[in-house]
């Protein structure tokens, strides 16, 4: 697939409806925000949930949300020579993870787009409130969120809506980010979640998140992603050291001030 940039038609989006219906009940409803915190654990028919926890690199304890995909990341397929109204992604298209797997797994785009609806259709206010609602609710772990393990930060309306969904579950979950979009003037504001800066075009954010092709690339005084480092090694999936557990990108520049590196994929 081609990037669109964010450039499709939400109304062919597999799912769309339902989810749709689900707002609507949401809305209709006395308390949205059992409703909202319901979607993101369980989803809807069509539909597992809208937050995710844990995967190959990330702990159990930490949800993952995307506000929108790869194939539709603003930043996608961009360089330092034709960059994009937002910002310039340091991993060539062809290496993106994400839109990998949006290529691999039918329902992943879809799904993604459908997330990209929701967030657009709460409120900061009412997203908190179910999180929290989340973590009352799971009996595990839910200490930090991942915002968009695919796409980016598409203006400074995302910004400051995350800024103050961090703010309100502030002492419960952690939030992060990596972004790529460094012509966004709201970075300045933040001061409620972690922003690991994925290019070193501009100055935001608490620290670089570099990409390169050797674990000899990376510089003394810089951490290397210990996940990379394991696999690197030869270390099995399961005993690498995940994101979540490793707090290098999670904590701000006050407690980790170091740049981290990865390995490209």
């Amino acid at each position: 697939m081609e990037p669109t940039n964010g450039e499709y038609d939400i109304d062919t989006v597999e799912g769309i409806k339902e989810l749709r219906d689900e707002i609507k009940r949401m809305y209709d409803s006395d308390n949205p925000v059992e409703i909202l915190a319901e979607l993101l654990m369980n989803g809807h028919e069509g539909s597992s949930g809208y937050l995710s926890f844990g995967n190959n690199k990330v702990a159990k304890n930490t949800g993952i949300f995307n506000m929108n995909s790869a194939t539709d990341c603003p930043n996608a397929d961009t360089t330092e020579d034709n960059q994009s109204d937002t910002g310039v992604c340091q991993v060539p298209w062809e290496s993106c993870y994400a839109h990998k797997s949006e290529n691999i797994f039918k329902n992943s785009l879809p799904k993604r787009r459908r997330q990209e609806y929701l967030w657009d259709s709460v409120s900061p206010e009412i997203f908190a409130d179910a999180l929290l609602r989340v973590k009352e609710r799971k009996t595990s772990d839910f200490l930090h969120l991942r915002v968009s393990e695919s796409g980016d930060f598409r203006h400074n309306g995302d910004i400051m809506a995350w800024e103050k969904v961090a703010e309100l579950v502030s002492g419960e979950i952690n939030v992060y980010t990596y972004s790529a979009s460094h012509k966004l003037s709201a970075w300045d504001n933040v001061e409620h979640f972690t922003v690991n800066q994925s290019n070193a075009l501009a100055e935001y954010g608490d620290r670089e998140f570099n990409a390169v092709p050797e674990v000899s690339d990376i510089p003394d005084d810089a951490i290397a992603c210990p996940f990379e480092v394991a696999k690197a090694n030869g270390v099995e999936t399961d005993s690498r050291p995940k994101c979540g557990d490793c707090t290098a990108c999670i904590e701000p520049a006050s407690d980790q001030p170091r740049d981290v590196y990865v390995l490209l994929h």
